[in-house]
Parts: structure tokens; C-alpha cells; sequence
């Protein structure tokens, strides 16, 4: 089934975003015909952990949530630059009944914007105690999927990831 009249947006940091984490679901998606938007905090090259190369389409600051159907945080190290970052956690929190995606380290952004209270998910081990602490009920799992969040745990499971986000996409 293709997905043409989808719309999916994917913050990366500027540097060290998790390479697989980002190529993976995106040729996935496009693949399915949704037209993948990169946000960062500017427009411009931006440059995965292990070198994979990609392009800001727009500023985080000039994203209207209303325009996708999927919001993507993509996780890595660079992601802890979003963590507490107002824009960010301001879209994800008015993105909340929208599908939101998060990998790795990246559900601590939904985290922090309120979004996962109260709401199954996963991510890197490292951070199970944040995500508690904040009110999510942390499963462990690859791949969590409750309602219109999805969060995976780490890279290799970003076909997982994608395969979620396109079934979330189709109901």
C-alpha cells in the first residue's frame, strides 16, 4: 500500500545523529512514498556518528507540527543537544497526538516533553532510569509501540522501527 499523501519529519542533531538510526527508516518510508522531511538546528549538511552525510531541509524553529503525520527524533550522541531544548520538546509535546518516533537516547526528548507519562516504551538501557523517573513505564523491549508512540531500544533495530512506523502510518 503506498503512503503518498504522508508526511514524515526527522530531527537530526547537526553532528553525531546514530547513522542507522536515520538512513534505515527513511529509505524505508520514502520507499512506501512518504515524503521525508530533515529538520535540524539549521538547514544545511549534517553528519551521522560513523560519517553517513544528510541534509536539513529546515530549521527545528520553522516546523509546523500540523504539516506531518510522523515525527521522528532520530537518537546518538548529538541527540542530547535536544534533550532540553525548547523548540524540540515544544514540538513533541504539540505533536503528542500525532505518531512520534524516537530511537536510542531520543525518548528522552519526548520524556521531557511530557508525552510519554503514563505510555509503554523502550530505549537505550542507559536510560531507563530517566524514563522512569519521568513516568513512563519502561518495557525493555526492541520495539515499543503504544498508541501513536513508537521507541526502539538502539540501531539494530531500525528496520523494526521503520516497519512500525509504516504500519502506524496505514491504520
Amino acid at each position: 500500500m503506498a503512503l503518498t499523501d504522508k508526511k514524515a519529519l526527522m530531527v537530526l542533531p547537526y553532528r553525531d545523529f546514530e547513522d542507522r538510526e536515520y538512513d534505515i527508516p527513511k529509505r524505508m518510508l520514502e520507499a512506501r512514498g512518504v515524503k521525508v522531511t530533515v529538520a535540524s538546528e539549521h538547514p544545511g549538511e549534517l553528519r551521522g556518528a560513523k560519517g553517513t552525510a544528510a541534509r536539513a531541509d529546515m530549521s527545528l524553529d520553522d516546523v509546523k507540527y500540523s504539516d506531518y503525520d510522523a515525527i521522528i527524533f532520530v537518537g546518538g550522541n548529538g541527540a542530547t543537544r535536544y534533550f532540553d531544548d525548547e523548540a524540540a520538546l515544544k514540538l513533541a509535546k504539540d505533536a503528542k497526538y500525532k505518531i512520534l518516533g524516537a530511537t536510542s537516547n531520543a525518548p528522552i526528548i519526548l520524556a521531557n516533553a511530557e508525552v510519554l507519562e503514563d505510555k509503554r516504551a523502550t530505549g537505550h538501557p542507559s536510560i531507563v532510569s530517566f524514563l522512569r523517573a519521568q513516568k513512563a513505564e519502561y518495557t525493555g523491549q526492541p520495539i515499543e509501540v503504544d498508541e501513536k508512540i513508537i521507541t526502539a531500544q538502539d540501531a539494530s533495530f531500525a528496520e523494526t522501527f521503520g516497519n512500525a512506523i509504516i504500519q502506524t502510518l496505514q491504520k
